[in-house]
């Protein structure tokens, strides 16, 4: 069993994103869908001094931080897979116009059942088009979400 902590948007809120991670420091995996609004290594500092361990820090590039030198590492997307069986694809929402149906489409494209995204700063775990879409909310309101796997391959989500 994993469990992941996945937060997006959050627009320089260190605060916010320090108490949540605070509540969650047993996380293998932290996942950031984008829009940090600071550089790429004070998240990655933030991460590490409230989990007090060596984690896996997955992010994706979102629309507000092109302004920051340090973003420019990250990518656009990336895949994830939970378990050998289900792959998602992680994204920050923008380079589709947050559309579901052209997410749908991208996560089919690229072998996904699953698309975790941020951009919309609202809380979604649902499915369209036969793909399960997972939005943490926005960190910088306090909202994020965790996932975590077992042994059967179910994702367990639980929006915060």
């Amino acid at each position: 069993m994993a469990k992941y902590f996945v937060c997006s948007d959050i627009h320089g809120a260190e605060s916010r994103l320090e108490s949540a991670l605070s509540k969650h420091s047993d996380v293998d995996t932290v996942v950031v869908c984008g829009d940090l609004e600071m550089e790429v290594y004070d998240v990655e500092e933030i991460i590490r001094r409230c989990t007090s361990r060596s984690i896996d820090i997955r992010m994706v590039r979102g629309n507000c931080d092109s302004w920051f030198s340090s973003s420019s590492r990250i990518p656009d997307q990336i895949t994830l897979t939970f378990n050998s069986v289900h792959k998602a694809l992680v994204m920050h929402s923008h380079l589709y116009r947050a559309s579901s149906e052209l997410m749908a489409y991208a996560a089919k494209e690229n072998a996904c059942d699953t698309i975790i995204y941020g951009h919309t700063h609202r809380q979604i775990d649902k499915e369209v088009y036969g793909i399960r879409f997972l939005n943490p909310g926005a960190m910088k309101n306090g909202n994020y979400l965790t996932i975590e796997t077992s042994g059967s391959g179910d994702l367990e989500v639980t929006l915060y």
